[in-house]
């Protein structure tokens, strides 16, 4: 075996700095001081950008194991988000680092523990559990639910933004039209003032209509959607359109996630997009049982041990945080 995946071996000094800054860089809390530091790190010798490699190749193999088990996330505001190490930053770091290394982090991040690329090259990001309300054109108030990447868009006709992934409580005010980019199609607000909750997670698009009058327009049609009206969409446009409940399309502003007798693996994937790590279900024929109730998303521990004894299931904790329910 070679030395460098020997477990017994001690590390060495420049391999103890390497998990040191993986620790640093998947905290959320870099600065861009902290990014320089990391960038002339890795220029100073080859050796260094090695070390991280193998640092960031275990990561790999935790994230093998996550998934091999599955088999048998505060509020912050913008000042806050300026202190912080933007992505940018991030991204100049990473592409000064080893190509291979750069790629592959950025493209594969391990149990999402550092924004994937697109997450990067967004205006506007929140990681694990974080939400933020931002004002990113003019009469356009936006707040960003977790794991949450926007962007903004050119326009001749208004406002532009683009949801790249994630889930955003948009309110237009005035008489400016916007244009928000999600999946395949694009969300269109230009009749006097409007709120709407769209979610985009894996291609996969929600749009609520909560105040005033908007319109779906998508390769194969288009939709109009009144106020308390929903529908999805992805490379097609179904034109189903069912009733919104805002007590729960937008109960996550107000820090809580409502369910009403949806499946147990809908719920657990929902919590593990506010909780780092990964909590995974030990029996694949608890997905489907029906789940009720009301959950804090800003303590998903409390969370998942609410679940854990309203289904009276057992839970084990496991490193990496790891939690098997079943």
């Amino acid at each position: 075996m070679d030395a460098d995946h020997n477990p017994r071996r001690e590390l060495d000094a420049v391999e103890r700095q390497a998990h040191a800054w993986l620790v640093r860089l998947t905290s959320g809390e870099a600065t861009a001081a902290e990014g320089e530091l990391f960038r002339r790190w890795c220029a100073e010798d080859p050796a260094h950008g090695h070390a991280f490699a193998v640092a960031r190749q275990q990561w790999e193999q935790v994230a093998q194991a996550g998934r091999c088990l599955e088999v048998a996330p505060l509020q912050r505001t913008v000042a806050d988000e300026r202190r912080r190490w933007s992505r940018r930053a991030f991204l100049g770091a990473m592409v000064a680092a080893p190509a291979s290394l750069a790629v592959v982090a950025a493209l594969h991040p391990p149990l999402g523990l550092w924004p994937t690329l697109s997450a990067v090259a967004a205006d506007f990001h929140t990681g694990t559990g974080e939400r933020l309300r931002i004002e990113p054109v003019p009469q356009v108030q936006v707040d960003l639910d977790t794991r949450t990447s926007l962007r903004r868009r050119a326009s001749t006709d208004g406002a532009a933004l683009e949801l790249l992934e994630g889930q955003a409580a948009v309110h237009t005010r005035g008489r400016t039209p916007l244009r928000l980019f999600a999946g395949a199609g694009q969300v269109v607000a230009d009749a006097g003032p409007a709120l709407l909750d769209v979610r985009c997670i894996d291609g996969q698009v929600r749009v609520a209509c909560l105040q005033g009058d908007i319109r779906i327009e998508h390769a194969q049609g288009r939709l109009q959607l009144q106020a308390g009206q929903q529908t999805r969409y992805d490379e097609r446009l179904t034109g189903v359109v069912s009733e919104a409940i805002i007590a729960e399309v937008s109960a996550w502003t107000t820090g809580m996630l409502v369910f009403r007798r949806s499946p147990l693996s809908d719920v657990v994937a929902e919590l593990n997009r506010y909780r780092r790590g990964r909590v995974v279900l030990r029996d694949e024929r608890l997905a489907n049982e029906l789940v009720s109730g009301r959950f804090g998303i800003d303590d998903p521990e409390a969370a998942l041990e609410q679940l854990r004894l309203s289904l009276s299931l057992q839970l084990r904790r496991l490193p990496g945080k790891i939690a098997l329910l079943g």
